[in-house]
Order: structure tokens, then C-alpha cells, then sequence
């Protein structure tokens, strides 16, 4: 016998994992993020939330003044139910930007925080006709859970940056913050069917005029009411996460 073959054989396994580490390091490593890159587009991000809404305001508040000033009082509701959309909206964009990995740069994201605003433009342009409104309000949820939707998809893209306990804690809150605005968008959805039927049948349900501009103005508040209470408890509790992501000095 010789001397090679009195030698214990390599075992297989060995092989094995030579050949998976060779294939691991073969594969491309996650590109880390660049945190100056990060603070530049979190700004551009902000700068966009900030003068969109703007915008947005400079719209409504106009037409505030011509609906006071001529006395139609059964549409004021509309005023607090639009300006508590304006700040969802805000809401929704400044979290997006603190929350997010930002980079690199997403132009299609940014387009639909345009056609979002286009949608708020539209009804805060019908606030004194109330019916066209709530139409308005459909569109608006559709198009706003676009964008929540879009959101949910670039989470799970990004998914694996978000690699310690504290990340991870935050990417669940995340999702679950788009998943739930989806379910707000439902409902501003249904609220807005449901304000023009009503208007359209107001005849029927023996109410005048007035009285039924009242009375959907007034449910309509209730919807966004609600969802600007939920955010601001979901934000303080996006802060702390945030800030547990941070003490990990981890990029987000």
C-alpha cells in the first residue's frame, strides 16, 4: 500500500463548503449607503413635502375666504375636513423622508407625491360644491394609496439593509404604517361614494338642500379626524424607533 493511499480521504463535506463560500464571494455585495448621499436626498425629500403643501394652501385658503364671505354657512365643514386632508398629506410625506432609505434618488416616488397634490388641488378647487368634492375625494384616495402602495413595494426592495434588531423593529412599523394608510384610503374611498349618492338622493331623504351639504360635510370630518389622531400616536412611536436605529449607527 502506498504512502497516498494510507491517507484518510478529504471528506465531502469540506468540498462543499469550499464551494459555497467560493460562490458567496463571487456574488455582489450590498452596496452600503452613503450617508451624505442619504442627507441630501432626506433634504430634497422635505424641500418637496414642504412646498407642495404649499401649494396646496395657497389653493385652499382663497377659497376659504369667498365661502365666508358669502355666507354659505352649510359648507363650512368642508374648510376644517380639507385642511385636516392637507395635513395627512403633509403628515404622510415628512414621515416618508425621516423614516425611509432615500437613496439612491427615487424619481418615480417623487412623481407621485405631484399627482398627489394635483389630486388635493382638485378638491380643494370644488370646496364650495359639495358634491364634485366628495368625487374629488375619491380620486384622492386612489391616488394617495398609489403612492402607499409604491411605498410598501421599495420597503421590501430595501429590506435587507435593515439588518439589527432596532432596524428590523423599524422596517415592521413601516410596513405596517403603509399597509394601514391603505386601509385609510379605502375608507376615504367609500366616503367619498358615499357623500355623492347622498347628495344626489338628498330629495329622498326629505332633506334640504342646506341641510344635507351639512350634514355630509360633518361626516366627512370624522374619516380624516380619525387618521390625523393615528398618526400623530404612529409618529411619536416611529420617533423612538428611529432614534434606537440611531444609537445602533444604523443608516435608514
Amino acid at each position: 500500500m502506498t504512502e497516498r493511499e494510507r491517507q484518510p480521504a478529504e471528506p465531502a463535506v469540506n468540498t462543499e463548503l469550499e464551494a459555497l463560500a467560493t460562490s458567496r464571494e463571487r456574488q455582489p455585495a450590498e452596496p452600503a449607503v452613503n450617508t451624505e448621499l442619504e442627507a441630501l436626498a432626506t433634504s430634497v425629500e422635505l424641500t418637496i413635502a414642504s412646498v407642495l403643501q404649499g401649494i396646496a394652501l395657497a389653493i385652499l385658503i382663497p377659497q376659504i375666504v369667498g365661502l365666508i364671505t358669502s355666507g354659505a354657512i352649510a359648507k363650512l365643514p368642508y374648510i376644517p375636513a380639507s385642511l385636516l386632508l392637507i395635513f395627512i398629506v403633509w403628515i404622510a410625506f415628512i414621515s416618508h423622508a425621516i423614516s425611509f432609505i432615500t437613496w439612491p434618488f427615487n424619481l418615480a416616488h417623487n412623481l407621485l407625491y405631484f399627482l398627489v397634490v394635483a389630486s388635493e388641488a382638485v378638491l380643494l378647487t370644488f370646496l364650495d360644491r359639495p358634491a364634485p368634492w366628495f368625487l374629488s375625494l375619491i380620486g384622492f384616495g386612489i391616488v394617495m394609496g398609489l403612492s402607499y402602495w409604491y411605498n410598501l413595494r421599495s420597503l421590501r426592495r430595501y429590506e435587507q439593509r435593515y439588518a439589527t434588531p432596532a432596524a428590523q423593529a423599524l422596517y415592521a412599523h413601516l410596513v405596517y404604517d403603509q399597509r394601514a394608510s391603505l386601509g385609510f384610503m379605502a375608507g376615504y374611498i367609500l366616503l367619498g361614494l358615499f357623500g355623492y349618492v347622498a347628495l344626489q338622493l338628498r330629495p329622498e331623504f326629505g332633506l334640504p338642500q342646506e341641510l344635507g351639504w351639512a350634514v355630509t360635510g360633518l361626516i366627512a370630518m370624522v374619516l380624516p379626524a380619525i387618521h390625523v389622531a393615528w398618526q400623530f400616536r404612529l409618529l411619536a412611536g416611529r420617533t423612538k424607533l428611529i432614534e434606537g436605529v440611531k444609537r445602533d449607527d444604523v443608516v435608514i
